[in-house]
């Protein structure tokens, strides 16, 4: 079972604990017992010691199970460092709790959606000579089977890079997810043991404008962690 990543705000410096990875050394305990007490019930608690305590005993850490995000409320990067932890490890647990590779499929578009707020979100099979919907959450696409060389789903496998337009109707390529679209991204899925391009994620949104660099990054990492659903068939 793959458990919950645990986060723990502070005015200026946020921690998030992975217990999947931990290796139970006590390193924390014993660097900074104030902030870290397995006693408690939040066993973390960021405020307790200065930020910079707290993030020099989070680099000690030996197993990575703890990192720390500086003023993520004021600081993009690292909000969207804690975005991309929280979204691979609730893949993680989709993965884990769904039994058939649609369900699966469904569900982590699922959790992509709600955490980003998208209209739509798809993972397709890169077959032989088309591509092919294994999953979504939103409005069922309006081509589930088509050529691998249509559409911005067609350039991604094409040239194994992310294809993002946000605004569907300036770009011939677009192959309709939805009569709502107006903004899409694409973002292939590499098998890491191969490098080949074996499926696609598609992203839509209703509005103009929409996605931006760390959508792709988002996504990009949402991609590498669904790729077990090509590597581990069931």
């Amino acid at each position: 079972m793959v458990k919950k990543l645990q986060v723990f705000e502070a005015p200026s410096i946020t921690v998030s604990f992975d217990p999947n990875v931990c290796r139970h050394s006590g390193v924390c305990v014993r660097t900074l017992p104030a902030a870290f007490d397995t006693r408690r019930a939040r066993w973390i608690d960021p405020a307790a010691a200065g930020a910079d305590e707290v993030a020099a005993a989070v680099q000690k850490c030996p197993s990575g199970a703890l990192q720390f995000y500086s003023n993520p409320a004021g600081d993009p990067a690292a909000t969207a460092r804690l975005a991309q932890r929280v979204l691979v490890n609730q893949v993680a647990r989709c993965m884990a709790e769904s039994d058939t590779r649609p369900a699966r499929a469904g569900a982590v578009c699922t959790a992509l959606a709600r955490a980003r707020g998208y209209d739509f979100v798809g993972i397709y099979d890169v077959l032989p000579a088309e591509l092919a919907v294994v999953g979504w959450h939103g409005e069922p696409p309006v081509h589930q089977r088509f050529s691998r060389d249509s559409g911005l789903c067609g350039a991604a496998v094409k040239s194994g890079m992310p294809q993002l337009v946000n605004d569907v109707t300036l770009d011939p390529r677009y192959l309709p997810t939805s009569v709502a679209t107006r903004s899409e991204l694409i973002v292939p899925v590499v098998n890491p043991a191969t490098q080949e391009v074996v499926g696609t994620i598609d992203v839509a949104s209703n509005r103009c404008d929409t996605f931006g660099g760390e959508d792709v990054t988002l996504v990009e990492a949402f991609s590498r962690a669904v790729a077990s659903l090509w590597t581990e068939h069931s």
